[in-house]
């Protein structure tokens, strides 16, 4: 069964997942999950690789294995298009290989709206043929406030107007980041049932969009002792559980933005004079985090956002945004190391300023 859209199968033996947002593949993945294996099963049943950081030959003999431990077995690889065309057509052969205990979910990085995964035709094939390709669909913005209302009930609560308008602002529409966003102000009130602005506004790490850009100064100054400073100011010591990932959506979202902003400099888009960018041009941007968008008609903005492009190379925005996917990796348990958040941040922000 090939699939484009949100319907999911969960009984489908090889799935692969794309769409802008990490955190809603990351559900469809887990209801596949929950559906095929018992919560005992995992140990022995359940692997997960990120599929860029092992030898394609690797990968399958991995999908070629049998468990004598587990009756049923699922494996999750993320961002198999971060294989190369040559290995992506060895994955392909290896599934036509799949043991019928055996069942595969792949995901892909963002695509943006109305694309397709970014797979070779071997590999896509295959997948259609074993089971299904499925466009994990995030909310448009017509539907976006009764999505957060909703996502609200998750916890049990519900949700002023107000303060869905102000969420809204504050993440700039971004999904990921209103999920960590909803979470966070849902386990800040307690006992209390509804959300109200006043929440929002106190505990909504986006509302301190002023250090971000402190921090992206210093970062591309060089300067790790201020740009450290800064992830202070942002984060204060003590726990930050859930707290790092909302930061580190940040500091991806403003570089983007500034990649965005170098791009259109070089096409002779000036975004301190005009943000009413061709077509051709915005079409290589992805749907969210677009910087015509987040800009609009605020010349002071676009004058910052050409400010802080110039502090980096095409280079550094490429490596900086390559370590940032390692660390939220590494954040949200993908990995075999055991981290302390705080201590992860601060690794990146150092590492960011010597790029």
């Amino acid at each position: 069964m090939a699939s484009y859209d949100s319907q999911l199968d969960t009984s489908a033996q090889v799935t692969l997942l794309y769409g802008d947002s990490e955190i809603l593949k990351q559900r469809a993945t887990n209801a596949i999950i929950d559906a095929r294996l018992e919560p005992e099963q995992r140990e022995e049943g359940l692997s997960s690789l990120a599929a860029g950081e092992h030898d394609p030959n690797q990968l399958a003999a991995e999908l070629g294995g049998r468990s004598l431990l587990a009756a049923e077995r699922i494996i999750v690889l993320k961002r198999v298009d971060d294989l190369n065309a040559d290995d992506q057509r060895l994955l392909a052969a290896a599934l036509e290989r799949l043991p019928d205990t055996t069942s595969v979910v792949m995901t892909c990085a963002e695509t943006g709206q109305g694309k397709k995964p970014k797979v070779v035709k071997e590999l896509a094939e295959v997948v259609k043929q074993r089971g299904q390709i499925s466009y994990v669909m995030v909310p448009e913005k017509g539907v976006l406030s009764r999505w957060i209302t909703a996502e609200t009930e998750r916890y049990g609560k519900t949700i002023t107007p107000q303060a869905v308008q102000l969420l809204q602002e504050l993440n700039d529409d971004d999904v990921d980041m209103l999920v960590a966003e909803i979470e966070k102000v849902a386990t800040y009130i307690g006992e209390r049932g509804q959300i109200e602005q006043a929440d929002v506004e106190t505990v909504g790490f986006s509302s301190q969009q002023g250090d971000i850009w402190r921090m992206m100064d210093a970062i591309g100054n060089r300067q790790p002792a201020q740009a450290l400073q800064e992830l202070e100011q942002a984060l204060p010591p003590g726990p930050v559980r859930g707290e790092a990932l909302g930061l580190l959506g940040m500091i991806s979202r403003q570089l983007r933005l500034i990649w965005q902003t170098r791009v259109a400099a070089r096409e002779g888009h000036r975004l301190d004079r005009s943000t009413d960018l061709p077509e051709e041009l915005t079409s290589k941007f992805p749907s969210q985090h677009n910087v015509a968008g987040v800009v609009g008609n605020r010349q002071w903005l676009g004058k910052k956002m050409i400010a802080q492009a110039r502090k980096f190379s095409d280079g550094q925005i490429a490596l900086a945004l390559d370590r940032v996917h390692q660390t939220d990796a590494a954040l949200k348990g993908q990995t075999d190391q055991a981290i302390d958040e705080r201590t992860a941040l601060e690794a990146l922000i150092v590492e960011l300023c010597r790029l």
